[in-house]
Parts: C-alpha cells; sequence; structure tokens
C-alpha cells in the first residue's frame, strides 16, 4: 500500500495486536495449569477418602492395593492369646456370617501337639459348624467356659454315633484328627436321593501326614458342590461333592476343640464369610500363623507311659488285652490294625 502522502509504500505494524494474542494464550495456559492441578488435587483427595472408608467399610468390588470386598469382609474370632489353648470354643449362631450351607468360606490356625493321646480310636476334634451333641453354648464368640469333659459327662441322650466315633451328627464342615494318624479329614454332609429316597451322605477330603507341633492354616471354600481344601495358603485340593451340603439352620454355630474328645493341641483365628472366595482372594487374605509352642498339652514322653503305643504291635497289644480300653474302643483299634494289616 503506497503513502498518499508520501507517496511511498505503507508500513503496517502489528506488533499491538501480536503482543495481545500472545498474552491471552499465556494466560489461558496458566490458567489451564491451575484448573488441572485443581483437578488432580481434588481427585487424589477423593480417591484417598474412598479407599480410607473402603477400609473400614469394604464396598469397592475390587481394591487396587488388596483382595476384593467380599474377602475383606470375613469375620474374625478366636483372636485372644489365650483362645489357642482353651477347648470348646464357639462361635452362636447370632454372630455367625456363615448362614448358607452350600455357599461359605472359612479358615483357622492350629497346631497338633499329639496323635497318641487317650481318645485314641475316636475321630479328634479340630473345628466344626453343625449339631452340638454336648449342649454346650455361650452368649458371645470365644471360650464357653466349659474344659475337660469325659465321655463319661455325656448326656444320657447324646449321639450313640458320637460317642463310639467322635463325630457329631451334622457337619459342615468338619475338621477332624484320624483316630490314629496325623491326617485331618475335612467332613461334609450331604443330601441327595438314592433309590428315589432322600438320603443324608458323609464326604470328606482328606489331608495326609500333618507334622507335629508345627503351626498350619487349613480352609475351606464351599460353592454348592464345589468343594476346595487350602493348606497353609496354596490349594490342596478341589472335589465336586455326590449330594448338595447340608446344615439345619439350627446348627448354624462353629465349634473349636469341642466336647469329649478334642484334638490335643491348639487352636485360634477362625475366620469365616459368607461368599464362596475365588484362589486369588482366598489367598490374599491367608496369614501363616504364630502360636506360642510352650501353650501345647503335655505329651507322651514314651509309648510306655500315659498314653498308647499306637504302633502297630502296640496296637495289637491294646486290641488284645484291651488294657484300659472301653468295648467301643477296642472294637475300634481292631479296625484300624485290621486296615494297617490289609
Amino acid at each position: 500500500m503506497s503513502d498518499p502522502i508520501a507517496g511511498g509504500p505503507k508500513q503496517v505494524t502489528t506488533f499491538g495486536v501480536a503482543g495481545a494474542s500472545l498474552s491471552f494464550v499465556n494466560n489461558m495456559d496458566i490458567r489451564g495449569g491451575k484448573y488441572l492441578i485443581y483437578a488432580l488435587v481434588i481427585g487424589i483427595a477423593i480417591t484417598v477418602l474412598v479407599m480410607a472408608a473402603d477400609a473400614f467399610f469394604p464396598f469397592l468390588p475390587a481394591s487396587p492395593i488388596g483382595p476384593s470386598a467380599d474377602a475383606r469382609a470375613g469375620k474374625s474370632f478366636w483372636r485372644d492369646s489365650t483362645d489357642g489353648t482353651d477347648e470348646n470354643l464357639i462361635v452362636p449362631a447370632s454372630a455367625s456370617p456363615t448362614k448358607s450351607p452350600h455357599v461359605y468360606s472359612m479358615s483357622v490356625q492350629f497346631v497338633i501337639g499329639d496323635s497318641r493321646t487317650p481318645n485314641l480310636g475316636r475321630f479328634r476334634h479340630i473345628v466344626h459348624r453343625g449339631s452340638n451333641p454336648c449342649g454346650i453354648s455361650a452368649p458371645a464368640a470365644g471360650s464357653s467356659g466349659h474344659a475337660g469333659i469325659q465321655a463319661s459327662d455325656l448326656p444320657t441322650d447324646s449321639d450313640p454315633t458320637y460317642k463310639s466315633s467322635g463325630l457329631p451328627p451334622i457337619m459342615n464342615p468338619g475338621l477332624m484328627l484320624d483316630q490314629y494318624k496325623n491326617d485331618v479329614h475335612v467332613f461334609v454332609h450331604t443330601n441327595g436321593k438314592e433309590n428315589g429316597m432322600d438320603v443324608l451322605w458323609l464326604e470328606s477330603v482328606t489331608v495326609a501326614d500333618l507334622p507335629l507341633h508345627t503351626p498350619i492354616t487349613l480352609g475351606v471354600v464351599c460353592n454348592g458342590k464345589q468343594l476346595e481344601v487350602y493348606l497353609n495358603c496354596r490349594l490342596y485340593s478341589t472335589t465336586l461333592l455326590k449330594g448338595t451340603p447340608y446344615l439345619p439352620k439350627a446348627d448354624n454355630q462353629w465349634f473349636g476343640r469341642y466336647c469329649a474328645y478334642p484334638m490335643s493341641g491348639l487352636v485360634k483365628n477362625l475366620i469365616l464369610w459368607p461368599t464362596a472366595l475365588n484362589s486369588t482372594d482366598f489367598i490374599k487374605m491367608c496369614r501363616n500363623p504364630k502360636f506360642n509352642m510352650s501353650d501345647l498339652p503335655s505329651t507322651c514322653t514314651t509309648a510306655g507311659g500315659n498314653c498308647p503305643d499306637t504302633s502297630l504291635f502296640g496296637s495289637m497289644k491294646s486290641a488284645v488285652t484291651g488294657q484300659g480300653l472301653a468295648t467301643s474302643q477296642k472294637e475300634a483299634l481292631v479296625t484300624g490294625v485290621a486296615s494297617m494289616l490289609l
């Protein structure tokens, strides 16, 4: 463009416009950065609050720092230091979160002190949910205050099967030390049909040859007819049950080292879930047990002491002579010896 006065080209400066535009852009960048920082701070604060609330009242379907809400919603019992040594621990039905007979999870920690107890020939009790042939009760979870119950103390109307075998009439589940060996049996009563008739089966999984004087964590997850057993935070077995797990509503109570035939050892840290946890959640929730081994009951130092000789020849001698044994114990010993010989 020519200057009408000078006749030369006209110089047009745009510095003012460009400077204003640059200043506007810079202001927008600063304000946008601030807004972004504000948004990040608010987001972090909300996340922290949500995670803190979820830690106390689990509700998130999954947690970035751990197991699911279902897994973290388990309830713990028998945690006091004295609970490990007590007999006849209890979780009454009113306190138990496990309401369903066929969907639940449980974990318990124990130490087997001695398998050569005077209750040889009967299953020795660790933990079970189910019937209560000894009539033991307590208003709250923990020790019931009962101890030293003998077979002679059993009510006259007690179930005869319990008197002879040590197995409560209904278990779902029942964790029992074997009559003779260091095996633990996980029992579940199930119901089904046989020849058109309703029947009740006793199904089981055996965890073989557990060590003495060693803390053990044993878990059970029941999901319909699928039964999973966990040993020391690892999946031990998965079993498809023949029947549907059975438990009357009146028997929804848990017992530890129960009644006349408790295991010689320690039991504590029972955890119960009303849901069937998946393997990942169960393993994440599992903890290594800690026990004071000095709390263990006194054990037999020799086979010739107060406890019976559980060797093959010792069992045969007891079966033949019947030294200190009731008739049912003699019969159980004969059966045990026969099974070992076969």
